[in-house]
């Protein structure tokens, strides 16, 4: 398959014979295309599916029933093959119910061989096929019906080269002695899609937790647990309920009423009349807690380090990254690079971040922890 030739799935019959096609493949490319305007969930707007001989565009707007595709995409003797897949993965949990597996990422092949970091599909397609691929329908409204047929070309080129450009990263990845990377960042791929976290630990991505108190941290927990159900439940975004800087007001202004609430928290009026009682709610219940149910204090993670430190393990990581042709940024980041210097306890020893866990431990952790202790 060379060029864009697609057959377009509208019908369960359709369906059920591309799945047919598919089954007998030992792999697979996968893309999606959706939309996320005002909406929690992404709306998928169509399935591509890609085999070495054709390319499916399956429409989900007009078959009502999209679970036979569990036949393929969880089926694990077919490899699954995705560029940058944490957002089709999301899709396919919210649309289908599951997450597909087992699944190959070539944005991240393309890190652990060097090429790139968050390299883009047509700069790869590009850099290991040669081949130059039009970008004008990045931000297309894949909602509306019909689609073109430039939208269905564009999106038949997404998958139709992927199998060929995971060919050519096989061959080098066989023997760039790396498989243990691979697999690991493969495994963890799916882990952590946000509308799959937890509602009880969502206050734990707001900022700034750490100058808030038990009592203040267990009023935000409550805040944003309420706010991610609720966003979850009517399917809109978050801030559409209100943002974090709200949030935060609330619990450090202690705003226990509506009055208080249309003083200092700076709501807008929409969400002050749907939201304001329930805010108020569940602050009442919030507090009614006992004590040793609070969250325990958050310690601040932005006290400054060392500026000589940081340069020194930075030379590090470069060094390292240069020898085994990788970008700096997949062996480590700056902010956890920064997390391992604040490990220190005051005696020269250092607790490795679960950032560097796994094969990254083996690969620059060690010279990290050498580099801190001389």
């Amino acid at each position: 398959m060379t060029s864009a030739q697609y057959q377009y799935v509208e019908t369960m019959t359709q369906l059920q014979a591309a799945i047919e096609v598919c089954r007998s493949a030992e792999t697979i490319a996968v893309d999606t295309e959706f939309a996320r305007f005002n909406t929690y969930y992404p709306i998928v707007g169509l399935i591509q599916i890609g085999t070495s001989e054709t390319c499916f565009l399956i429409d989900p707007l007009a078959i009502d029933d999209l679970s036979p595709l569990k036949l393929i995409l969880a089926e694990p003797g077919i490899l699954k093959v995705f560029h940058a897949c944490s957002e089709d993965l999301e899709v396919f949990q919210h649309s289908l119910g599951f997450i597909p597996t087992p699944v190959y990422d070539t944005q991240i092949a393309a890190a652990v061989l060097g090429v790139g970091f968050s390299m883009g599909y047509q700069s790869l397609v590009e850099h290991y096929l040669g081949i130059s691929l039009p970008k004008d329908q990045t931000r297309s409204d894949w909602l509306t019906r019909p689609l073109s047929q430039y939208q269905l070309r564009y999106a038949a080129l997404d998958v139709i080269h992927l199998l060929q450009v995971y060919e050519e990263q096989s061959e080098l990845l066989s023997v760039a002695d790396k498989g243990s990377w691979i697999e690991e960042e493969f495994a963890a791929l799916g882990r952590n899609i946000p509308t799959m976290v937890d509602p009880q630990l969502a206050y734990q991505r707001i900022k700034g937790l750490w100058q808030l108190d038990r009592r203040q941290l267990n009023q935000l927990r409550s805040l944003c647990t309420w706010r991610e159900e609720t966003a979850r439940l009517e399917d809109i975004p978050r801030n559409r309920i209100a943002d974090q800087k709200v949030l935060m007001t609330i619990v450090r202004k202690n705003l226990l009423d509506r009055h208080r609430l249309q003083q200092h928290a700076k709501m807008t009026h929409r969400q002050l009349r749907k939201f304001g009682d329930e805010i108020v709610e569940v602050l009442r219940v919030a507090d009614q807690m006992a004590e040793d149910f609070f969250p325990d204090l958050i310690s601040r993670d932005e006290t400054p380090v060392s500026s000589s430190t940081l340069k020194r393990l930075k030379k590090v990581v470069d060094e390292k990254a240069a020898a085994l042709s990788v970008a700096p940024e997949l062996l480590i980041k700056r902010r956890h690079l920064e997390k391992l210097i604040r490990s220190s306890d005051g005696k020269g020893s250092y607790q490795l971040p679960e950032e560097l866990l796994g094969w990254r431990a083996k690969v620059i952790g060690e010279d990290l922890l050498e580099a801190l202790a001389g």
